[in-house]
């Protein structure tokens, strides 16, 4: 249906990613409906400004064929990663889906519901740091392009409600960042099948298999907050991506020692006053990159102060992840401060 190049801006002097669909492939009325809902992708991606959110930077036709101008990301899809490695440590998934409930809960706050949240959708750079993309069938609240009754997302990922054909609401995203999150825990897929017809019928009925059972470290509260999240009604689960990305940071914040089935975590920190690096400039270096990575802030600093011989060296170790370089030197600037 259409295909990804990317480009060169001259004006900006920047690369691109280009987003060409072939409309010419539909016919009639299907075509102009299709043109419109791509349009809409731009209108939806292009109010979420969000640093876990792919910019859009514009929408035009060329040749009757719509296209987008968005950011070019240098990163694989969560969906290759996955597929390369099985799954995720518990809290490197962890800090990957409190990125994607940043994504999401700025999207909702502007009345957009993604629809389609996956793996595929999930652009990894390095560092773990995410970039959500795709909002092709997201649905404005006030919008009437998206028909009562029509199904529309990847199945395995899909809301009950949302299988049904129901209206939804942020909270069936809130579904899908689950399943997702399951899967980067288990390293497979929370509602599998033959068909669609099958995964339909589990997304429905059954729930997926408990996941404390399949991974021994995965820790209780974690568990907990992933079957919340995928309750097969709308008001079992989170009421939104803040409520959720609460209980996450919780899990996050565990130290390595909880119990004896814990998930081996980062190594705790413990202030060095050889080297000077005190608990204060840990949450002082922590608090500055969030501004810049979000919450996965937190497991980069972890796992920088080791290696770090002076306060100094922990911040430039930091401002490395850091991808534009007057980011970075402001960054480095807050160092000195």
């Amino acid at each position: 249906m259409g295909v990804i190049y990317q480009a060169h801006d001259p004006a900006i002097g920047r690369e691109v990613a280009i987003k060409l669909i072939r409309a010419d492939l539909i016919d009639g009325d299907e075509r102009a409906d299709y043109i419109v809902r791509f349009q809409r992708e731009a209108q939806a991606a292009g109010r979420c400004m969000h640093p876990n959110i792919v910019a859009i930077y514009d929408f035009a036709l060329h040749d009757g064929n719509p296209f987008l101008a968005m950011e070019f990301v240098e990163g694989a899809s969560l969906a290759d990663v996955l597929r390369q490695r099985g799954r995720f440590p518990a809290e490197e998934a962890v800090a990957v889906m409190l990125q994607m409930l940043d994504a999401l809960a700025c999207a909702h706050a502007l009345g957009v519901v993604h629809r389609d949240v996956k793996p595929a959708n999930v652009l990894l750079l390095p560092g773990n740091r995410v970039k959500m993309t795709d909002f092709g069938i997201a649905r404005f609240d006030s919008s009437e392009l998206t028909q009562h009754g029509a199904v529309i997302g990847t199945p395995s990922y899909m809301s009950p409600e949302q299988v049904r054909g129901e209206e939804v609401d942020a909270r069936s995203d809130l579904f899908s960042a689950g399943a997702v999150l399951y899967e980067m825990l288990r390293g497979a897929r929370a509602f599998a099948g033959r068909n669609a017809t099958e995964v339909a019928y589990r997304l429905i009925n059954e729930d997926p298999m408990d996941i404390a059972m399949l991974s021994g470290g995965i820790s209780p509260d974690l568990v907990a907050v992933l079957r919340r999240a995928l309750t097969k009604t709308p008001q079992g689960r989170f009421n939104s991506a803040h409520e959720m990305a609460a209980g996450l940071r919780t899990v996050l914040r565990w130290p390595a020692d909880r119990n004896t089935d814990a998930t081996m975590l980062a190594p705790k920190i413990v202030a060095t006053t050889q080297r000077g690096i005190t608990p204060t400039e840990i949450e002082r270096a922590e608090r500055a990159l969030a501004q810049y990575l979000g919450p996965i802030a937190r497991v980069l600093v972890k796992r920088s102060v080791p290696g770090a011989g002076s306060p100094a060296a922990l911040w430039d170790k930091l401002a490395e992840h850091i991808e534009q370089e007057t980011h970075r030197v402001i960054f480095l600037q807050q160092r000195d401060r």
